[in-house]
């Protein structure tokens, strides 16, 4: 359940810890703990907490923008700040994945973790699809090199990436599928072959598609439509 009152989970396990949050009248110790929303009452140091309506949105990230909170520099957080939305439902919004800075592209905002979750879980084969720039050509066998996978680092340790697919749209433009999503995987990929990416766009998460939405705008979707595009 999320609830405008902490704008970070850290904030949210603190409370517990402390005994702030009671269920039912008995103080909740355990960060982990699972109970009934609509069978339960959930209170804030003696405030009850009401659930907030799940919100999803898809969203055409610029380039230069970070998928995370920051004081110091754009964050994707500056374009969901101008919803016209109570300040609570602003709070309990977060992107579901990430792309690195220089990425842009499809992401989706919401606040069911219940999707992220799923989004996110690797036993969905939920596939990516991105459009990829190199700063210099590149020919079919080293296509097929990358298709059937490459050693990468993921957080210091080697890792080959999954069989994938690859469409060339000219020389030094491709559209590449992923049902992966380890960080910037994508560049550190091509990296591997001596390819420098310098312009990376995801265009679609299962078959859930930007369209028409121009870099920088964002769009309500419903739930039924989410689900059904990502195929889960």
């Amino acid at each position: 359940m999320k609830t405008g009152r902490f704008s970070r989970a850290d904030e949210a396990t603190e409370a517990i810890r402390k005994g702030k949050i009671t269920l039912n009248g008995l103080p909740v110790i355990n960060p982990n703990y699972f109970f009934n929303p609509k069978k339960s009452i959930v209170k804030i140091e003696n405030e009850k907490l009401k659930p907030i309506k799940k919100l999803y949105f898809i969203l055409n990230k610029p380039k230069g923008h970070l998928c995370q909170k920051s004081m110091d520099e754009k964050s994707v957080y500056d374009i969901i700040s101008k919803l016209k939305l109570p300040p609570e439902q602003i709070l309990s919004l977060f992107s579901v994945g990430r792309l690195d800075r220089d990425t842009e592209g499809l992401l989706i905002i919401t606040n069911d973790g219940r999707l992220s979750d799923s989004v996110m879980q690797p036993s969905n084969k939920i596939t990516k699809k991105y459009n990829v720039m190199l700063e210099k050509e590149i020919n079919k066998k080293q296509i097929r090199k990358l298709e059937n996978g490459v050693i990468i680092k993921v957080n210091n340790r080697s890792y080959k990436t999954k069989p994938t697919k690859i469409l060339p749209l000219g020389k030094r433009k491709l559209q590449i599928s992923i049902e992966e999503g380890k960080k910037k995987q994508i560049r550190k990929m091509f990296e591997t072959l001596g390819y420098e990416v310098i312009h990376l766009n995801r265009i679609s998460i299962g078959s859930l598609q930007l369209k028409h939405l121009k870099i920088g705008q964002i769009k309500q979707i419903n739930r039924s439509e989410i689900m059904d595009k990502l195929g889960i």
